[in-house]
């Protein structure tokens, strides 16, 4: 869209600086962006081209853009613990989250991943989020609103997922709280046959507990269990290498479907002869 192509007011945008730190702003007209090479007037930036180069009166330069998702999930405001975009990318892959999807999110956080579920779904899709804490759904409406805009096809719902889920027949199911076990009777009751089930936690025991219950369940098959690690490099000049630091363990990925609780009886009289 040719309007997306400047900067407007009212936009997030992200500032680097020549260190590749990066500082979340918003574009308010008439307003100042303090950073930590000086200030910039917010209405010097609007109206310039996305992507723009810009100066303080210090004369430190500043590439200023829209954020992707990538890179503004790191610097979402939050309370809790943000999933990172490198699970968030695993999760809606081997979650199978499509357009028109039916999907129920147990734990909104800052909302980082109902953005990106919202993003997958698109209009055509539906999304419930269930949150026990009030202060996290009232953080995670916020950034929605902020950084994704309306959402008419979501319903955030204040309550505990291990009482229950009310939703029914849906097509995937994702677990972010620290005990997903205990959501695993309720989940089996919300998701519809051959539906996909995505639980993160971040910890072995978490793993262990939860990778056991999903086996014991009648429910549940195909299980997978992962984790992602992410390394940049580093390429200036002759010097090509890997960074020093990475972004290495920060949660594991525990992927189940949902199956036919019984066994299938297959009547050997009335298949078609070899």
């Amino acid at each position: 869209m040719v309007e997306r192509t400047f900067l407007q007011a009212g936009d997030t945008v992200l500032f680097i600086d020549r260190k590749e730190r990066e500082y979340l702003r918003t574009l308010k007209a008439g307003g100042r962006i303090s950073l930590h090479g000086g200030a910039l007037p917010a209405d010097q930036i609007i109206g310039l081209p996305d992507g723009s180069l810009v100066h303080t009166a210090r004369n430190e330069p500043f590439r200023v853009l829209r954020p992707t998702y990538a890179h503004l999930i790191p610097n979402l405001p939050r309370k809790a613990q943000v999933i990172y975009p490198k699970d968030v990318g695993i999760m809606l892959l081997w979650g199978d989250i499509v357009p028109g999807a039916s999907v129920v999110e147990v734990g909104a956080g800052p909302g980082a991943l109902t953005i990106a579920l919202l993003r997958a779904i698109g209009p055509t899709g539906k999304l419930v989020t269930v949150e026990a804490r009030e202060d996290f759904c009232e953080m995670s409406r916020e950034n929605v609103a902020r950084f994704f805009g309306e959402a008419s096809n979501w319903t955030l719902m204040l309550g505990g997922a291990y009482a229950g889920i009310e939703a029914r027949d849906v097509d995937r199911l994702l677990i972010d709280v620290p005990e997903p076990w205990r959501v695993l009777p309720h989940a089996a009751q919300a998701l519809r046959p051959g539906g996909v089930l995505v639980g993160y936690v971040p910890t072995v025991v978490q793993v262990k507990v939860f990778v056991d219950e999903l086996r014991a369940h009648p429910g549940f098959a195909a299980i997978e269990v992962m984790e992602n690690l992410l390394r940049f490099w580093h390429v200036k000049d002759l010097s090509v290498r890997p960074e020093h630091r990475m972004v290495a363990h920060t949660g594991f990925l525990i992927v189940a479907r949902r199956v036919p609780e019984g066994r299938g009886v297959v009547d050997e009289e009335n298949l078609p002869s070899s």
